[in-house]
């Protein structure tokens, strides 16, 4: 018999979480077994999570997204679990999604996508995707689909079969957060594990928030998006020629922020740069407080 661990992730969000969980008791096709990691809350949660009989709980210092389904996956794929379903904290799972899933064609050990529906608008998609032959904004643009190849919201609903992670392991903590799970779902990829989305099960998730910039000191994040990507052109592409095209996107993306008339542009120019440097020297051990670009802004904005 198949089982299904959910894993979730949460870091100071309770209210949130609380909405997250509640969402997976209401299942037409009730989880297994639920696996919450609390990635160093102090809002309450740790001592809340103490009184849900119903959970397995690890509770950890805060190490990121990366860190956090790293811990979770490890730990639903050693308890035995068939298929792992992933989420943040902060998503809603329509009553049927795990349903939706688990009958949606077998592709064998795969990973399995929600469509992640905007919280604030049930006709658009709260992640935007771009493929050179196809946008999906609109909810529209994925139901006439009964899957989608090569096209996943990690982690928000991500089904994921254990013997993917036999194969690929779990996701790198070093990465922390932003862009993690794209480096994730590019090693299943890389590896010929199918990677799909599947519009009849439906998460809602509050929409992307960096489609016109995150405004400062906030921006921080995208410096972990900028360092991570070379992972994910390295993914897709293998090591020489992955570092290659990280180099040239990254000095686009630069040189994007330098012409772009946004309030701290030159924050964004030194963040990007920062990023892209630290990526080619391999440095993934910066967490947002030794960030120097961040270290230079508050220290400026006293």
């Amino acid at each position: 018999m198949e089982t299904v661990t959910a894993v979730i992730v949460t870091y100071n969000r309770l209210a949130d979480l609380k909405i997250c969980l509640d969402s997976l008791r209401q299942q037409t096709r009730k989880p297994d077994a639920m696996l919450v990691v609390n990635n160093g809350s102090t809002d309450g949660t740790t001592e809340w999570l103490t009184t849900q009989a119903d959970l397995t709980v690890i509770n950890q210092a805060n190490l990121g997204g990366a860190g956090g389904f790293a811990t979770g996956i490890d730990g639903a794929y050693k308890s035995g679990a068939t298929w792992l379903w992933c989420m943040d904290d902060d998503c809603i799972a329509a009553p049927d999604a795990l349903e939706q899933l688990l009958n949606s064609p077998n592709l064998g050990p795969c990973i399995k996508n929600s469509m992640s529906v905007s919280v604030r608008d049930d006709q658009e998609l709260a992640f935007y995707v771009d493929r050179p032959n196809r946008k999906y904004r609109r909810v529209t643009d994925m139901t006439s689909f009964d899957l989608i190849y090569g096209v996943a919201s990690f982690f928000n609903g991500t089904l994921i079969h254990s013997d993917v992670v036999a194969s690929i392991g779990i996701p790198d903590l070093k990465l922390f957060i932003w862009g993690d799970e794209v480096e994730y779902m590019t090693r299943a990829q890389r590896m010929g594990f199918p990677v799909v989305t599947v519009p009849k099960s439906v998460f809602r998730h509050p929409p992307s928030f960096d489609r016109n910039g995150i405004p400062w000191p906030g921006a921080w994040k995208q410096y972990y998006a900028v360092r991570n990507q070379r992972r994910v052109f390295q993914n897709m592409h293998g090591s020489a020629v992955g570092m290659a095209i990280f180099m040239r996107w990254a000095a686009r993306e630069i040189g994007q922020q330098a012409v772009l008339k946004r309030t701290n542009r030159m924050y964004n120019v030194l963040l990007f740069g920062e990023a892209a440097v630290d990526s080619v020297i391999n440095n993934f051990r910066k967490r947002p407080d030794s960030i120097l670009t961040l270290r230079l802004y508050k220290m400026m904005h006293k």
